[in-house]
């Protein structure tokens, strides 16, 4: 009955040696691991994790091989980290050079659209094309547009829609002139 009001005295004089083996070791551990791993903040999180794991098993613990155990547990973490980093740094450049090739065929794909618009506009009758020019290259209102050309804003609006049409038969887009109307 004593036993058990202090608890198991083999689990007692475990924690009183893994606190000691602690306060000795922790400083050795980190500077194994920042040996391995140039980052201070990673080394301190290894060893702790190290030492955590241990906690853990402290029925097991043996204060002397646990140092040898501590450096290869230490070790292993530190080379699961590196590559765990190389892995996420693979990653990460095979997705940059994807969004790279991505961006550059959606801005050619856009520059390609743009001239094409232009183009478009630079064709169509002289008022519209004047109409088109100042409210979608100058982004004038219609109503600066208006008494610039002496229309009104709904004829400002008339020219943008048949604008508007010419680009959209071009590029075969076919929208609904009422909604209740089917395709």
């Amino acid at each position: 009955m004593t036993g058990d009001k202090h608890g198991n005295s083999t689990e007692d004089s475990n924690k009183k040696a893994f606190e000691a083996f602690f306060r000795e070791s922790y400083s050795t551990l980190y500077y194994y691991a920042l040996h391995l791993i140039p980052e201070e903040e990673t080394c301190k999180d290894i060893v702790g994790e190290s030492f955590f794991y241990l906690w853990q098993h402290i029925r097991e613990f043996r204060p002397e091989s646990a140092l040898t155990y501590m450096y290869t547990h230490v070790h292993h973490l530190c080379i699961d980290h590196i590559r765990n980093t190389k892995r996420r740094a693979a990653h990460t450049v095979s997705y940059l050079r994807m969004l790279q090739e991505w961006n550059t065929d959606e801005r050619r794909e856009s520059e390609r659209r743009i001239a094409t618009i232009m183009e478009l506009i630079a064709h169509m009758p002289p008022l519209t094309r004047t109409v088109m020019e100042k409210c979608y290259i100058e982004k004038k209102m219609y109503r600066e547009v208006a008494q610039e050309v002496n229309l009104t804003e709904s004829g400002v609006r008339k020219h943008v829609m048949k604008g508007l049409d010419i680009i959209r038969q071009h590029f075969s887009v076919k929208y609904k002139k009422n909604s209740n109307q089917t395709t």
